[in-house]
């Protein structure tokens, strides 16, 4: 079960437009204009696994990808979507090439990621500024580090389940993407949609994030009726009847995550080609 699990997982079907949408905003990353694209939708809807088909393109065409995710439960320290994809590439990264790509901002940014005063031990302290004066210095040393970044190689940032962002996070990104328009730099967010209220702080950045002409929302959906056949001959399960694949459609409405789980509750592969009348 273990396994099948894993292979449901990795289905991948559909989604032409919403990979052609995405695949334009990469080309234009790509290219000098950076984007932003955030992806909306219920639970399982398949947000994570479209960003990670596109990060698979990105990879393929020359592009770094790193990936951020933000945690549900309180403990979590501030900005920690942009802690995971930063500290990552620190970790990877020679002495010298971070000093050059982080400038004269790596103190701060190491007042938020230790890990780089490892690396580079001769850092400064940064001086005593007033809160507002501290965060917009972060803020301008991670955006130009960024942008630094992905001049010599392009450069996508995932980051997943910001309906539990925290408020400096969201006002990160706010401000990163005012500066996007000339990098080589594309920003995937994803969120679950039912999850926020206009009460909600990524209500707000949404409200802001809309004015920028780099910035799209892409709302998924559930896949189409044929596209849960093919889902089904991905899973194993060969040539489905139209009314099993009707009857699956209606109990999902087209949810990944649902369907995966039906198609659990019918055993292993041998079981499951049986019921969807393979021959």
């Amino acid at each position: 079960m273990t396994c099948m699990a894993n292979q449901l997982q990795r289905i991948f079907v559909g989604r032409q437009r919403e990979m052609a949408e995405l695949r334009s905003a990469l080309d234009d990353a790509m290219s000098g204009s950076g984007r932003l694209v955030m992806l909306a939708g219920e639970p399982g809807i398949g947000k994570t696994r479209i960003a990670q088909e596109l990060a698979d393109q990105a990879r393929t065409l020359g592009a770094q990808v790193l990936w951020g995710w933000c945690y549900e439960r309180e403990g979590a320290p501030p900005y920690w979507p942009w802690v995971q994809p930063i500290r990552s590439y620190v970790l990877e990264t020679g002495p010298e090439q971070l000093r050059s790509e982080m400038g004269p901002g790596a103190a701060e940014i190491a007042e938020l990621i230790p890990e780089i005063r490892e690396k580079l031990p001769d850092l400064d302290q940064p001086p005593v500024l007033e809160a507002q004066e501290t965060r917009f210095r972060l803020f301008d040393s991670i955006s130009t580090f960024l942008k630094n970044l992905a001049r010599s190689k392009p450069l996508v940032i995932v980051l997943d389940d910001l309906h539990w962002a925290d408020t400096p996070s969201l006002l990160l990104l706010e401000f990163l993407a005012r500066q996007l328009a000339d990098s080589k730099l594309l920003v995937i967010g994803a969120y679950r949609d039912i999850e926020v209220s206009r009460q909600h702080p990524l209500s707000e950045s949404l409200a802001q994030l809309s004015r920028s002409t780099a910035f799209q929302r892409l709302t998924l959906d559930g896949l189409e009726t044929n596209d849960v056949g093919e889902f089904i001959r991905a899973a194993g399960g060969g040539e489905a009847s139209l009314e099993l694949i009707d009857a699956i459609y209606d109990h999902t409405e087209g949810n990944p995550l649902f369907m995966s789980e039906v198609i659990r509750l019918l055993g292993d592969q041998k079981e499951w080609a049986r019921s969807a009348g393979a021959g």
